[in-house]
């Protein structure tokens, strides 16, 4: 990185654009110029993880906390929209699908008002967006109207744009080069050079080059150290070790990441993995949280405490290995089960009654710690797990609220803070995990995925690769 961009950037007093390719120092820039800004910045991003990994460098960094905020597009303009109903015509609280497209529009018109600009002009001194090909046409326009009342810097690599928008994504060739000031390039790998990976950092930067020209890359032996391949066909199900080649990484203290591509189809795939690998590797969850916000509408539709209880083991499936096998027949069936000796399990028995008896989210949320400490069970959908908790939490400490009430003033929080990452081997999506640093990462079904995505994939382990592809020779 030069050692002036930060300072060129604190101080631009335009609209300016910075191509940033993934691993070459782009968050430590941005917090870099905010902290040789003197005023307010908003740092906008798309993704919760992107959100708080831009935290976690503000603070590794010393930045001081009154010189910035961080938020995502979406949870910025909702916020906004919300705080003026009457000026934006906006008052959906939990936008969906295509309202978030409206939301934009709502944002942008409300920029437009002499007395908001003088509100943004007064909280900010200039603003930074991050990520900025994940930009779809109507955020564009969102962030122009920005544009139009504070400095702007766009940091960004069109290589990474992988999103999939019902609206166009943004076009760098129309909508950016010709309207932004360039203000520099990264060109250093820093990802890898930090992690004393220098041969993977060149072998990348190599890579990268070939993947932006539309040229294939080649797994042909000798790969430099810090990449392997696994020449395996995770699909064989005729094959008891093919996931063999996971369990080294078990050892590691660091964190690995592995990476579907971000089709529905393999997002179901993390899933089942991490089911396979009973829960020795954990998969991530949509920021959405369709599967939660679906388990909290059966509950409360569920007439009877019995039907509810079905509902909860069917959820407990969603998150366990071997529930089958620690409750009773009658508990199964929705019933009040009688202890006997031959009961394996007492204590699930006991809260599993309970839940029965008096069907209350504190009941349930002994139900489920009770089944997670079982020695049969294994958790290998943990994110899922945890909001719940959260989530029956919050209903506990707040009994004038819904459950549904509870679980939409969780997403609210969890939008503003980001997602907490404590296991440390997980399963994601390109989609997921993009923007995000690991140790070390695994690239599942390499062969399958399209250039960007792999791409994206390649980049985010800082120590090791390990490229899992039936062919010698990707993308096909």
């Amino acid at each position: 990185m030069d050692d002036n961009l930060p300072f060129e950037l604190a101080k631009f007093n335009g609209k300016g654009y910075v191509i940033a390719p993934a691993g070459y120092g782009k968050t430590h820039l941005i917090a870099m110029a905010v902290k040789a800004s003197m005023q307010r910045q908003l740092i906008l991003t798309h993704t919760y993880a992107g959100v708080n990994s831009i935290q976690k460098k503000m603070q590794t960094l010393r930045v001081p906390s009154s010189r910035y905020q961080i938020d995502t597009i979406a949870s910025w303009s909702l916020r906004m929209c919300l705080s003026f109903p009457k000026t934006s015509n906006w008052t959906q609280e939990y936008p969906s699908g295509n309202e978030w497209k409206k939301l934009y529009a709502a944002c942008t018109s409300l920029l437009d008002r002499p007395f908001i600009e003088r509100i943004v002009r007064s909280s900010y001194s200039g603003v930074y967006v991050d990520e900025y090909q994940d930009c779809s046409t109507q955020q564009h326009l969102l962030v122009e109207a920005l544009a139009n009342l504070l400095p702007c810097r766009l940091l960004g690599d069109p290589m990474q744009a992988i999103f999939d928008f019902s609206d166009q994504p943004v076009n760098w060739e129309h909508h950016v080069y010709p309207r932004y000031q360039k203000l520099g390039e990264l060109r250093t790998p820093w990802r890898w050079r930090l992690a004393g990976a220098n041969d993977l950092g060149d072998w990348l930067d190599d890579a990268s080059r070939r993947l932006r020209a539309g040229e294939k890359i080649s797994l042909h032996e000798p790969l430099p150290k810090g990449v392997e391949r696994v020449a395996v066909d995770l699909e064989d199900f005729t094959n008891p070790g093919r996931l063999n080649f996971f369990y080294k990484f078990l050892d590691y203290e660091e964190a690995v990441i592995a990476i579907h591509s971000g089709d529905q189809k393999s997002k179901n795939k993390t899933h089942k993995l991490a089911q396979l690998l009973r829960g020795k590797f954990s998969s991530i969850e949509e920021v959405e949280g369709k599967d939660l916000f679906g388990f909290i509408k059966k509950l409360e539709s569920a007439l009877t405490p019995g039907k509810k209880l079905l509902v909860v083991i069917e959820f407990a499936k969603k998150c366990f290995n071997s529930i089958d096998g620690i409750l009773t027949a009658a508990t199964k069936r929705g019933e009040l089960a009688k202890l006997t000796k031959a009961t394996k399990y007492p204590d699930v028995l006991e809260v599993a009654n309970n839940f029965l008896t008096e069907p209350t989210s504190q009941k349930l949320s002994h139900l489920m710690a009770t089944i997670q400490l079982n020695p049969e069970t294994s958790a290998y959908r943990r994110d899922l797990l945890n909001r719940l908790m959260k989530v029956l939490r919050i209903h506990e400490e707040n009994t004038d609220l819904s459950l549904m009430e509870s679980a939409q003033l969780f997403q609210r929080e969890f939008r503003h803070a980001g997602r907490p990452i404590r296991h440390n081997k997980l399963i994601g999506t390109t989609l997921l995990v993009k923007g995000l640093e690991y140790r070390h990462a695994i690239i599942l079904e390499a062969d399958a995925m399209t250039p960007r995505e792999l791409y994206v994939a390649l980049t985010r382990g800082a120590k090791s690769i390990t490229i899992v592809s039936l062919k010698s020779v990707i993308p096909t």
